[in-house]
């Protein structure tokens, strides 16, 4: 091939094809080594295959983008229907249709600020191959309107269950619990 008909599109398609297959085999392999499969782990466990690990974190990570841009709808897509997010210690919404009141709710909070909910530090429980529990930290970011001006508004953890249905991951319940210094699973 003449390599000066090679485009960059080309080039970053192909290294993501090879990185693609590379990441799958080496996930595979990982997973036959271990003994476990998707749905093979023994209940009661703390390891994921990659790929549940991965459509977690994306579930985390499309609550917070949802959260933040107000999209009430996107926010509920991330529950169960009957699912619970708790804040504090109080129950804020108990089903799809509480997420418009929830959104409506801490755009008042936030008046004018513009908010940013990062989660990190992941540790994953109880996975039995269609329930896990996730603790997160979370960050609570605040700035003005131009994205100066920025000081940090909250700070905690995620206690989240999450169950597997036919589509993918979701949220049965997500405790936000603000920062207590103590470990909130087993070690």
């Amino acid at each position: 091939m003449d390599r000066r008909k090679i485009s960059r599109r080309s080039l970053a398609a192909g290294m993501a094809t090879v990185g693609g297959a590379l990441i799958g085999a080496t996930a595979a392999a990982a997973a036959s080594a271990s003994g476990s499969t998707r749905k093979g782990a023994t209940a009661g466990t703390s390891k994921l295959p990659v790929e549940d690990r991965l459509d977690l974190i994306e579930l985390m990570a499309v609550y917070a983008w949802a959260y933040d841009t107000e999209d009430a709808e996107l926010l509920a897509s991330t529950f169960t229907p009957d699912g619970k997010l708790i804040v504090f210690g109080n129950v804020f919404v108990d089903s799809h249709e509480g997420f418009a009141g929830f959104i409506d709710q801490a755009r008042e909070m936030k008046g004018e600020h513009g908010w940013q909910h990062l989660a990190d530090h992941h540790v994953f429980r109880d996975y039995d191959g269609d329930s896990c529990n996730i603790y997160s930290y979370y960050t609570m970011a605040e700035s003005d309107l131009q994205g100066g001006n920025l000081n940090m508004r909250a700070m905690g953890y995620y206690a989240s269950h999450c169950v597997r249905d036919g589509e993918g991951w979701l949220f049965a319940e997500r405790a936000v619990v603000r920062w207590n210094g103590e470990l909130p699973f087993k070690a």
